[in-house]
């Protein structure tokens, strides 16, 4: 690994380079109605300077702070870029935050500038209003349902093009993006915050830059300005920016896509060549797969298990590094008209690979998605990193690791098992959090992740566990819990698995349903209910989720085996609490909110053992 600073472009310079080299181009698409609008690199270029010198014009300084709430769309990634050609600093901020969270991220940020989606975001702006004593000018990309926008001092981003437009220093425009320098701040990314209070994350431009880079360098080959990305991961999230600005590196074409919720139908319509997501999103295909197959006539069922052995028999011999025999290759290939390119086709059929991260993928799922012709590479990475420092490649695949370091990083395993990395990528600093960022580098440079893995003996990097998830039982073992969650949420009924057992005698579970599948059984077999907090506690849910509890104890240590489980009647939620922004369970919330649920699964336990969790 080199720690000295490259000459790799920044990524205002790449993104000229890119606009000069493909100007028409069609680079991004947007969903208007029923039609998908193009949007060629020079009409993009052309939104970028307009916001851009609408920005100066507000009398943006140097190295202040422009904060971003919105889902992710062309503003956004327009917006960012903009923010930069004024030598500012973007803090993105998830439209899914709280009053509280937006509050206080841009007080801690000190935000000059504020750009809203919408009168919902607007209104969280509104209600810190008075105590943002830095704000200067709240930008508003739809203005449909806000009020008294001149009253509160709010622009729309039409008017603040326009002022751009009219009053604009249009060669200060390009001066601005020839500017950055590799040790200037490009943004402050809070994170999510699962264990408490946000921290501000402090990322240089030759972060972004090692990051690009590297990932060239790993993927390269394997992409394309020919390639096709639909885009929904939050450019909120390190993963999501990521991809966003590799968009200027790759010359790729991107698709945004409209929501979550019409993501299987943009995929039918784009077509996409590579997707980026988080494992939450092969989690529900595969058991939105599973459950097609259970619902299906016996013909197909079998159809499906024969096929399913089939692939496994010709991949199985693949990842021994072994050459299938030319029966098993015949075989696969006949599994693969009949069965596998129905499922690929719903992805929309011209798939190379999947990016993914923000969380662990389970060995099976990723196994069956290969299977099918769905490679996911599984990639590793924390905001403090600048996204990626692993990732699996298309010939060089382990499921079940996060794949192999990048060429400019350096990891290394601590004698407690927590995996350490040195890299250009690593962030400057928390924040106005001294205390935090000394607690997470130290002095030879090395970036403490709080992740507990290994590196196998072919150089792949696994992790086992977050080192504050570790749970040490009453009788003194440690659990990783994400191996058991991961096994258990691989069944179509379950949705959230969160084990417990911090200081107790035994294992227990906190479980959400996939609350559709529920109900569906629940008719199957004839169980009435009038509410769905009666369903779960219903003796035949109990027994459904007994037998999937079995089965995973079953590929368990005995002191890993989870004894009880409570059935919760709501879904985990970014607005209830429970999950962060980023989708990722909040263990020590969830403790604390169902203190009275755990609890109940520890009748004989002591007041203290009860408080101890």
């Amino acid at each position: 690994m080199s720690s000295k600073t490259q000459s790799f472009p920044t990524i205002t310079q790449t993104f000229l380079n890119r606009v000069r080299s493909a100007p028409d181009k069609k680079a991004f698409f947007s969903k208007v109605g029923t039609e998908w609008k193009a949007t060629t690199w020079k009409d993009y270029h052309g939104l970028v300077r307009e916001i851009a010198l609408g920005i100066q014009q507000l009398g943006l300084s140097a190295g202040e702070k422009v904060a971003l709430i919105s889902t992710t769309r062309i503003e956004w990634a327009a917006c960012d870029m903009a923010i930069l050609a004024n030598c500012g600093v973007t803090v993105p901020v998830y439209p899914s935050n709280t009053h509280d969270d937006v509050e206080f991220i841009l007080q801690h940020s000190e935000s000059a500038i504020v750009f809203v989606e919408d009168a919902k975001q607007l209104d969280k702006v509104l209600h810190a209003r008075s105590k943002l004593t830095k704000l200067k000018k709240i930008v508003i990309f739809d203005s449909v349902g806000a009020h008294d926008l001149e009253k509160n001092g709010v622009l729309t981003l039409s008017a603040l093009r326009a002022l751009g437009a009219d009053k604009g220093d249009k060669d200060q425009f390009e001066k601005g993006l020839l500017a950055a320098k590799p040790t200037d701040v490009f943004t402050i990314c809070y994170t999510s915050g699962t264990t408490g209070v946000p921290k501000g994350v402090v990322l240089t431009y030759d972060s972004l830059s090692s990051m690009l880079e590297d990932v060239g360098n790993r993927l390269g080959r394997w992409v394309s300005d020919e390639d096709t990305v639909l885009s929904f991961l939050p450019a909120s999230h390190i993963f999501g920016r990521i991809e966003s600005m590799a968009a200027y590196h790759f010359g790729w074409t991107t698709y945004y896509a409209e929501s979550i919720e019409k993501i299987l139908l943009n995929l039918g319509e784009v077509g996409p060549t590579i997707l980026f997501a988080v494992p939450r999103i092969f989690e529900k295909a595969y058991n939105r797969i599973k459950a097609n197959i259970d619902e299906s006539s016996s013909t197909k069922r079998k159809l499906f298990a024969w096929a399913s052995q089939v692939g496994r028999a010709y991949y199985g011999k693949i990842w021994e590094g072994k050459r299938p025999t030319s029966v098993e290759f015949a075989k696969y290939q006949v599994a693969k008209k009949l069965v596998f390119s129905k499922v690929y086709a719903r992805f929309g059929g011209r798939i190379k690979f999947c990016i993914a991260g923000g969380a662990p993928l389970p060995k099976e799922i990723g196994e069956f998605m290969r299977i099918v012709g769905i490679s996911i590479l599984e990639g590793y990475g924390l905001t403090e990193t600048c996204a990626a420092v692993t990732v699996n490649t298309p010939d060089e695949i382990k499921f079940g690791s996060i794949g192999k370091p990048l060429p400019e990083v350096a990891i290394k395993i601590a004698d407690d098992g927590e995996i350490l990395i040195k890299s250009r990528k690593v962030f400057k600093e928390y924040y106005k959090n001294p205390e935090a960022t000394k607690e997470a580098l130290d002095s030879n440079g090395w970036f403490h992740t709080g992740d507990i893995g290994v590196i196998d003996g072919e150089g792949f990097v696994k992790i086992t566990d977050r080192k504050k998830d570790i749970i040490v039982t009453s009788g003194g073992k440690n659990v990783a819990p994400q191996k058991i969650e991961n096994l258990a949420k691989t069944h179509k009924y379950i949705s959230q698995f969160v084990v417990i057992g911090d200081r107790r005698n035994y294992l227990s579970a906190l479980v959400v349903l996939e609350k559709d599948e529920a109900v569906k059984f629940a008719k199957e077999h004839n169980i009435l209910f009038s509410e769905y907090s009666e369903l779960v506690k219903h003796q035949r849910i109990q027994q459904l989720v007994q037998g999937i509890l079995d089965q995973v104890n079953s590929n368990l240590a005995n002191f890993e085996s989870v004894k009880r489980f409570k059935i919760l009647p709501v879904e985990f939620t970014v607005e209830s609490g429970e999950l962060t922004p980023s989708l990722k369970v909040k263990r020590k919330f969830c403790c604390e909110k169902y203190r009275a649920e755990i609890d109940s699964m520890y009748p004989q336990a002591s007041a203290a053992e009860s408080r101890a969790i």
